[in-house]
């Protein structure tokens, strides 16, 4: 019993807790260890005098799997990629097999290659998704032969199926822009995205195929999604019917007067200057301003927080070309203006900058998304002993969840005595925030509004790694306030005056001064 009290129970090997004691007391440091830490490069402030003894183990087999790839959403019906990372221990892997199933059924499979000593590698596979909104389990599972640690053989994960689209792009006067920001959107979102372009007053099309659409049907879809962009006419966007979502207003310019006979008209053209402070500064930052292509702006738009800033003819006070807005987690973007998709149609460091803006904004978008659950789980799985990440989906600050543990896969009673509850608190203007690690296992999550699962795999503790401390004395490493200093020792200065006079010796023998 005493000995079980002194076992570690934090599913973890850090040892800055450790240094950090070790400082504080004044004391040197003992550290036993397999090497295989997960923040060796503490070791290098530990107090004078510490060491590490390094326990080394036989190299056995062991193929893990480290990590596992699920898109956040998707619609039913679709088919996803999930990937896979395979990670070998110290006397690699031979071949195998991976297997990833669907809520118990297997839906894919695929051959693993050989490993080497501490090697990965990736698979990825598609998985086909029946029809029907529900929250699903993704189970992927590694056999390989001689394997020594089944612990870290299994990750499993949650995916939301939705039978509507997560975003939606909506645009009643299709241009280039439309075109060019769709790429992006499709390539900086893991979910599903459903584009409808109105061709003439009344007729709708889908975007990729053009079959036909009936305008209550755009409607509707738009109105449950959790992403919505509407280009053109911002007055279309349907009112909310409840559901908070993501939304951005894209306003274009007119299409510019053509010119008569002896005329000549020229649109105005503005020329992006800054990106100011904002949530997607960090991401604009050193973008080329100076040599991106003109723009057309159709007005200021008027919000909180801009976003980019554009100048008349690069002349005159810069004006707002796109700004934000967020209360209580609702995000909403406007855009005013034409003329972005000339960025990317030009190539080099302009493409490079139209993907860099548009993708910003479609990520900042992306994590304000609607949600008609207070709270659901941020990521598709955890691992035992680290924070578990949460979303806010509600306007409340502070969410209160009830986690029923499953058992044997199926789902407890909402009176069962093992339930715990767990409370989020999320400062102002912050959609995420993180709760106490929680034990192996998969969770019923319970919070006004709606119900999500939560997935807690094993602590990454079994996930093999090469070793990164070293056996021996530590030294005090590169601190500052421990490094050796010039002025304790003596020699130096004596090499530095036998040197000035050498050289005033030399001077005075070649007859100078």
């Amino acid at each position: 019993g005493a000995i079980d009290r002194q076992v570690p129970r934090d599913v973890s090997s850090r040892v800055r807790p450790a240094v950090d004691r070790a400082a504080a007391l004044g004391r040197p440091l003992l550290v036993l260890t397999d090497g295989e830490l997960e923040d060796a490069d503490a070791l290098v402030e530990a107090p004078l005098g510490s060491r590490v003894v390094l326990i080394t183990r036989d190299a056995k087999r062991d193929a893990a799997l480290s990590d596992l790839t699920i898109p956040a959403s998707a619609s039913g019906g679709d088919t996803v990629q999930v990937a896979a990372l395979i990670t070998s221990g110290a006397a690699g892997a031979p071949e195998g097999q991976l297997r990833v199933s669907v809520d118990g059924t297997d839906a894919a499979r695929a051959a693993t290659p050989a490993l080497g000593a501490f090697a990965s590698t990736r698979i990825t596979l598609p998985l086909p998704l029946a029809r029907g909104a529900r929250t699903a389990t993704i189970r992927a599972h590694i056999e390989v032969a001689g394997d020594v640690e089944p612990r870290n053989d299994t990750l499993s994960g949650t995916l939301d199926i939705e039978d509507r689209p997560a975003a939606v792009f909506v645009s009643t006067a299709p241009d280039l822009d439309v075109r060019e920001a769709l790429v992006v959107l499709r390539g900086a979102l893991a979910i599903r995205t459903r584009a409808y372009l109105r061709l003439a007053p009344g007729v709708w099309r889908e975007e990729g195929t053009l079959a036909p659409i009936s305008e209550s049907d755009v409607r509707a879809r738009a109105s449950s999604a959790g992403l919505l962009i509407v280009h053109g006419d911002t007055a279309w966007a349907p009112a909310g019917s409840g559901r908070r979502a993501a939304r951005a207003l894209w306003s274009p310019a007119p299409p510019t007067a053509l010119a008569r006979a002896g005329e000549n008209s020229r649109a105005a053209e503005w020329y992006a200057s800054s990106a100011p402070p904002s949530p997607l500064s960090s991401a604009l930052a050193g973008l080329p301003w100076d040599s991106l292509p003109p723009l057309t702006i159709a007005g200021v738009p008027r919000g909180a927080i801009t976003v980019l800033t554009a100048k008349l003819g690069k002349q005159g006070e810069a004006v707002a070309a796109i700004v934000a807005r967020e209360d209580a987690g609702m995000r909403t973007l406007v855009i005013s203006g034409s003329g972005y998709a000339g960025w990317a149609l030009r190539g080099g460091r302009s493409a490079e900058a139209f993907a860099a803006l548009w993708g910003s904004i479609f990520d900042w978008l992306a994590l304000g998304r609607g949600d008609l659950r207070a709270a659901r789980p941020a990521t598709a799985w955890a691992r035992a002993g680290e924070p578990i990440p949460w979303r806010r989906g509600g306007a409340d600050s502070i969410v209160t969840a009830v986690l029923s543990p499953r058992v044997d896969g199926r789902a407890s009673l909402p009176t069962d005595a093992r339930t715990d509850t767990v409370v989020m608190r999320f400062s102002r203007g912050a959609v995420e925030t993180t709760t106490s690690p929680l034990a192996a296992g998969v969770y019923d999550v319970r919070t006004a509004g709606g119900a999500s699962v939560l997935v807690v795999n094993a602590s990454r503790e079994w996930i093999p790694r090469a070793p990164s401390a070293k056996d021996g004395v530590l030294s005090a490493g590169n601190m500052s306030t421990d490094a050796p200093r010039l002025s304790d020792h003596w020699w130096p200065f004596l090499a530095i005056l036998v040197l000035l006079s050498c050289e005033w010796i030399g001077r005075r023998a070649a007859g100078l001064r």
